[in-house]
């Protein structure tokens, strides 16, 4: 997931910060010092005595968060205590000139969400896109005690923007399309997202918001530029993937988000039977994450996937991008500099596997063909411990 210093208004305790408040005052004496005073959570209601005033000097704006303010238990929620990433924070920086007027110079900042730990970034995130897109109240810290839903095409535009700022490209009408099945079956302009559906609750073990923050750090980290050139098709369901895929050249593949795995993006690609009869049969390969990626591109791995069938010389399956691109024309200005005149593996393998593996020209398979006959899970452990993807057929 990206970085916390790339998303504002999430702090984390003991770490640094900067921010800078801008007043216009109009003073008697400019000669004369002036003192700025940060508050935190001065608006909230507080059950126990708000932390002390923080002097900041007006040369350094930077300030350190030396830890969280009080657990605000005494907020109600309809849904139970509040989450720590769900209790908001306000900044207030307040000008003391030295005729100090009745009423003090004085400005504040949106609600912020501090978090001790990396895990929580991404439900703090949440938090405050939900709260800048649904709140009517800049100041209401009170606003997840019983936060409203969400009217779904004022959250596809906000999702749209996430990918947008992560990775330079926002979302299609057929991606929201497909999000908006994925949450509601049969989508309506009047459909609404409860919070907890969005943030919380998640029929695969994760929220839909952390399946959709997992995406958006692979894209960041990895795939930005395939994503921008359209070379992943991203989110397609199951179902349809087959629907798009059953009237293709064999060879056919596309590149989609994994739904079972936070982070993950796996291809698939349609085989018709030689004699040219019904129905197709569809592959896939189990998801790839960001470890493996950081060790070899996507468009690597797509360049070197194998299938292997018995003592068949193996030949790489996927021959053309959805809907009807060479892959090599894709994906060739993204191969890595190994690629220029690389020869491709020429090995067999053991009678009676049938396994679909990728296989790097770099790798050499000596060890794999050491391994006695029928060890089945050996040649499993060697491929996979080399990023040679091992599935069924």
């Amino acid at each position: 997931m990206p970085a916390c210093s790339k998303r504002p208004l999430v702090l984390r305790t003991a770490s640094k910060f900067s921010v800078r408040a801008r007043l216009l005052v109009r003073l008697h004496e400019r000669s004369h010092p002036m003192e700025v005073k940060i508050h935190i959570d001065r608006s909230g209601p507080p059950p126990a005595p708000p932390p002390p005033w923080l002097p900041l000097p007006p040369a350094d704006p930077s300030s350190s968060l030396a830890g969280t303010p009080p657990r605000s238990e005494g907020r109600p929620s309809l849904q139970g205590p509040l989450a720590v990433t769900e209790e908001l924070h306000i900044i207030t920086f307040t000008l003391r000139p030295p005729d100090v007027p009745p009423v003090l110079p004085q400005t504040s900042t949106l609600p912020v969400v501090i978090i001790s730990n990396n895990n929580q970034l991404s439900s703090a995130w949440a938090s405050v896109l939900w709260f800048n897109m649904l709140s009517a109240d800049p100041k209401n810290q009170l606003f997840f005690a019983a936060p409203p839903p969400a009217p779904w095409p004022r959250l596809a535009e906000v999702l749209s923007w996430q990918f947008e700022s992560a990775a330079e490209r926002g979302l299609a009408r057929e991606h929201l399309h497909m999000l908006a099945r994925k949450l509601f079956g049969e989508p309506s302009p009047e459909s609404t997202l409860a919070w907890h559906k969005f943030s919380k609750d998640g029929a695969s073990g994760f929220s839909f918001w952390a399946w959709l923050d997992g995406i958006l750090g692979l894209l960041q980290e990895h795939l930005k530029q395939l994503w921008k050139e359209g070379l992943i098709l991203g989110f397609v369901s199951r179902k349809q993937e087959e629907k798009l895929l059953r009237g293709k050249r064999t060879g056919t593949f596309l590149i989609r988000f994994s739904e079972s795995v936070l982070g993950g993006v796996t291809f698939s690609w349609v085989e018709h039977p030689e004699s040219g009869g019904w129905p197709p049969t569809f592959q896939a390969v189990e998801p790839y994450t960001a470890t493996e990626l950081a060790a070899l591109a996507l468009p690597d791995i797509i360049h070197d996937y194998q299938l292997l069938v018995e003592e068949n010389i193996p030949e790489n399956p996927l021959r053309f991008l959805y809907p009807d691109r060479d892959r090599d024309e894709a994906f060739g200005p993204h191969y890595s500099q190994r690629q220029a005149g690389a020869a491709r593996p020429g090995w067999h393998c053991a009678p009676g596997q049938h396994r679909a593996v990728g296989l790097a020209p770099s790798r050499a398979p000596a060890a794999l063909c050491r391994l006695p006959p029928g060890s089945l899970t050996g040649k499993k452990e060697y491929l996979n411990q080399r990023l040679i993807r091992v599935s069924s057929r």
